[in-house]
């Protein structure tokens, strides 16, 4: 908290220096400050003078915080809990509010929610039918092509259903459901009618996902914990197969039955390598194998019809695409295009499919069918189907042979297709399908024939986003990818490629409605919300606090609520109870006021003044990308700081309350502007606005624009510097495009003041980490260093309180490896890593914080403490107002004291000594003669 003096032009002053808690929340009221402090332990109101000093309690609750408290008329009114509290500072007396609200209150009406697909998590297609099972929203639905009629599952009001699946027969839906407060397995009659079964009462901790057996005897499922379940569906006994959770994994992936439900197939890192392997379970032995080892990443694995092979996707091809380690930000080998398929074998002897005849498997000649004789072969064919399809099942189809186990690893196969960005593998009796991912960052479902003439792969379908294949092994569902709507969903044959007429094809799911009672689910998400906390928080003794009595302390607040805004205000409060800076809450459905326009903006800083708006200032972009510019910047508009803007397409600014509504819904639309400039007589001009979002990142982009054209000044060049807005894939584009065009200064500034955090922090650190240890010289080109692109110079960091997350995380990592000091102030302390794997069923989400960090020697980093920086800088209030940076002064000064203290040495080669004539040339003492075959 800070004091500053309008009549003067001192600096602001810090109050309460030394005081180890947060102060906010300034109020003034007849020369004394009030405000809200935590030094007692939560936060209460408190009183001081002017200086700070007789600081004195006001409030003593401990178990509320005080919130949002606005002073008036002598009278404090703040936010306790679900209740409004005044104190009278005159009678020194606190009381509750007793509120009354007359309303509608339309919000907790039952609702219609007219498009739950927006809200969808789970899709799966049945075994025979032309219909699929939707997970959306807490719901389950069963829709399908043509006439079908759409099916609602009888979930339980105010229970959430999680992961629906068709049973074996398509008779049943299993899903896991909430009802109880724990999640725990159902069944439902797949034709809508009852109210379905509970089949377990275990429920203890997160459940992932289900998996039936073709049989319908079992019902497989995983958890949290790491642990991988087998239910038996006649006697309800539930045991653990493997407790993956002992080796530090905590979710199974894409396990699969065998076709005779005697085996299946699970993905799970099985060594401290962590790497993705496949292991095999034996029911009657009761074991898991694995498979494949952690030398590679395998996943995705499919047994085949005749349960002889076990097809898989594993990332084994290192093709280096780019070559070499010269040319421009060149940031290292790419190895793109990793991942192949390859199969066991599940007997010995098993011969591949995919392998070409040779003389020994070559089957006798046949003469060449006519036409006639392939089209009467193909009735036939069609009329059996027919048949069989009618007539009852009389003889069972003969067993598959049993999986031998030994020397299973070593059968193994790659089928002959180039590696690709492959996921998602399926395979029946006469192909695989797989999603592969184009360039253009769209996936496509292709399939390969398998055979031994070379198949090649063809394109089922394009722009796929998800798909399912039928367990008879007659039908593929496939999702469009769509943006940020669900897509298209269709069902169409099994084939090489889908049919050219698809128009009959599309699932009949646009009529799907839910009826919602907000209040029903805001008491569901509230328990979601409490219960994932437990499960997914990194301290599964909830850092001491009792999280059954948080539960009983907040639920009865969910009572009171009245929209979903507040809702997330009550769990904001709860998950706060933990102290985990990552527990923030992602809103959800709440709602939103139509819009009145759309802003936009000119890409400057504009003032009115009697003759119209001035231009005070143009923001700032990299000037060698024009793209980035913004609309007053382009250098074909020539208009500069001190000219005026009189008239937007025609209409005078002066006549309207603001230039913006002038601009209002003008975003990427040609504006005709009328400049008054500083000389000259005036013009027309066209520009073209920008969003607000682009307005907002000009305003930041001039903001680096200033800081790095100081630092340039100031260093005459030698010291350059990068900003780091955050740490996701946009910002490591940033580092390169920044940090090589610095790599050869003497001195860099990295600044990651309020970046918002990512995970890309060690790319960074590695680039720092490089260190040149010779070069290349020849006489007429600069040296070149090895290791390439090396930054040889100093380097200083930049941290302030509102460093987040990844940010922190580097400067913590810069500090560790001691690659420069950090200069600024204590970060945010936000260092526990998250997944985001816990959302709500209206998509919104309480984060968990999940992955603590820990330095080498095993103590606690940044999480609740923050990085300290060597260098403690703070930005007074008023010289930052004034655009003062003392933060990035004090850099400048210390990487300026460095270089002439440790001045960067330049690369010099020694002078080559000359051959004497008719004399041996001599050797250096250091070579060493090189012999056939030997690396150089």
């Amino acid at each position: 908290m800070w004091r500053f003096d309008l009549a003067g032009q001192k600096e602001a002053e810090t109050l309460f220096a030394g005081d180890p808690g947060n102060n906010q929340r300034p109020m003034w009221w007849q020369g004394r400050l009030y405000f809200i402090s935590d030094r007692s332990g939560s936060h209460n109101l408190w009183t001081a003078r002017a200086d700070g000093s007789d600081a004195r309690q006001l409030t003593r609750h401990k178990e509320w915080d005080v919130r949002a408290a606005a002073l008036g008329d002598g009278k404090i009114i703040y936010q306790l809990g679900a209740d409004l509290h005044v104190l009278d500072l005159a009678q020194n007396s606190d009381q509750q509010l007793k509120i009354g609200l007359v309303s509608d209150f339309d919000q907790q009406r039952t609702r219609q929610i007219r498009s739950p697909l927006d809200n969808l998590s789970n899709v799966q297609l049945s075994s025979k039918d032309e219909r699929i099972v939707l997970t959306a929203r807490g719901r389950v639905s069963i829709a399908g092509t043509g006439s079908q009629r759409r099916v609602e599952i009888a979930i339980p009001e105010g229970a959430r259903a999680r992961d629906a699946v068709f049973s074996h027969d398509d008779k049943w839906v299993y899903a896991i459901v909430d009802t109880t407060g724990e999640n725990e397995i159902w069944k439902f009659a797949a034709d809508g009618s009852g109210h379905g079964e509970q089949l377990t009462k275990d429920g203890n901790n997160h459940r992932w996902a289900l998996y039936p057996s073709p049989d319908g005897k079992w019902l497989a499922h995983t958890d949290k914990l790491g642990r991988f379940w087998l239910l038996n569906l006649a006697t309800k006994a539930n045991a653990v197969i493997d407790d993956a959770g002992k080796s530090g994994v905590d979710q199974h992936d894409g396990v699969v039955w065998a076709s005779d439900s005697r085996n299946l197939a699970t993905v799970r890192a099985g060594s401290d390598e962590q790497r993705d392997q496949i292991g095999l379970y034996n029911l009657e032995a009761q074991r898991l194998v694995f498979v494949t080892s952690d030398r590679f990443n395998s996943d995705s694995p499919v047994f085949s019809p005749d349960g002889k092979w076990l097809y898989f996707l594993s990332a084994r091809n290192f093709q280096l695409a780019n070559g070499a380690p010269w040319g421009d930000r060149n940031m290292g080998p790419v190895f793109d295009k990793r991942t192949g398929i390859f199969a066991l074998a599940l007997q010995p002897g098993n011969r591949f499919p995919f392998k070409p005849d040779d003389e020994l498997s070559k089957a006798a000649a046949k003469p060449a069918e006519s036409p006639e004789e392939k089209a009467a072969e193909k009735a036939v064919e069609k009329a059996a189907e027919k048949a069989a399809e009618k007539a009852p099942a009389k003889t069972a189809k003969p067993g598959q042979p049993p999986i031998v186990y030994e020397g299973l690893a070593q059968r193994l196969f790659e089928v002959p297709l180039a590696a690709g960005n492959y996921r998602k593998l399926a395979v029946d009796d006469k192909r695989l399908y797989f999603l592969e991912r184009e360039s253009d960052g769209k996936s496509a479902l292709k399939t390969l024939s398998i055979g031994r003439n070379g198949p090649q792969p063809e394109v089922f379908a394009p722009n796929v986003r998800d798909y399912d294949l039928s367990s008879d092994m007659k039908r593929v569902y496939y999702r469009t990818q769509a943006g940020n709507s669900p897509g298209d969903m269709l069902i169409v044959d099994t084939g090489a490629k889908q049919p050219n007429d698809v128009s009959k094809a599309k699932v009949k799911v646009d009529d799907w409605a839910l009826i919602s009672n907000p209040r029903l689910e805001w008491k569901q998400m509230f328990g979601d919300a409490w219960r994932m906390h437990r499960d997914f928080l990194y301290d599964a003794k909830m850092r001491g606090v009792d999280w059954n009595a948080v539960r009983a302390k907040y639920s009865p607040l969910v009572e009171r609520v009245t929209d979903r805004a507040e809702l997330n205000d009550l769990l904001g409060m709860m998950v706060s109870e933990v102290g985990a800076l990552h527990s923030q809450v992602r809103p959800g459905d709440i709602r939103k006021p139509a819009p009145e326009g759309n802003p936009a903006g000119l890409g400057a800083v504009l003032s009115r003044v009697p003759d119209g708006y001035r231009v005070d200032h143009i923001y700032r972009a990299e000037p060698e990308l024009p793209s980035e510019l913004g609309p007053l910047a382009q250098p074909d508009v020539n208009v500069a700081e001190g000219d005026i803007i009189t008239s937007v397409n025609g209409k005078s600014v002066l006549e309207v309350r603001d230039i913006a509504d002038l601009l209002l819904n003008q975003a990427e639309r040609q504006v005709l502007l009328q400049v008054k400039p500083v000389k000259g007589p005036e013009r027309s001009v066209i520009v073209t606005p920008v969003p607000l979002m682009k307005q907002a990142a000009l305003r930041y982009s001039d903001w680096e624009q200033g800081r790095a054209r100081q630092v340039d000044a100031a260093s005459k060049g030698r010291i350059g510097y990068l900003h780091l807005r955050a740490m996701g894939p946009r910002d490591i584009a940033s580092f390169a495009r920044d940090f090589y065009a610095n790599i050869n200064r003497d001195g860099l500034i990295i600044d990651v003041r309020r970046n918002q955090g990512g995970n890309i922090d060690s790319w960074i650190i590695e680039k720092l980490l490089r260190k040149a240890w010779a070069f290349w010289a020849s006489p007429v080109s600069k040296p070149s260093t090895n290791m390439q692109s090396t930054f040889r110079g100093h380097l200083v960091v930049l941290v302030d309180e509102l460093t987040y997350s990844d940010g922190e995380t580097f400067a913590a990592g810069v500090k560790a490896l001691k690659l420069g000091p950090l200069v600024g102030k204590r970060t945010a302390g936000a260092g526990v890593w998250l997944s985001d794997r816990n959302g709500l069923a209206d998509n919104g989400m309480v984060r968990a914080a999940e992955n603590g960090q820990f330095g080498m020697d095993g103590q606690w980093l940044i999480e609740g403490v923050g990085v300290v920086p060597d260098v403690e800088v703070e930005n007074p209030p008023h010289a930052t107002f004034k655009g003062q940076d003392r933060q990035l002064e004090v850099a400048i000064d210390l990487l300026q004291k460095k270089l002439k203290e440790q001045p960067v040495p330049p690369l010099r080669p020694q002078q080559i000594p000359a051959l004497n004539a008719g004399q041996p040339a001599a050797v250096a003492p250091s070579a060493v003669a090189p012999v056939s075959g030997s690396w150089r």
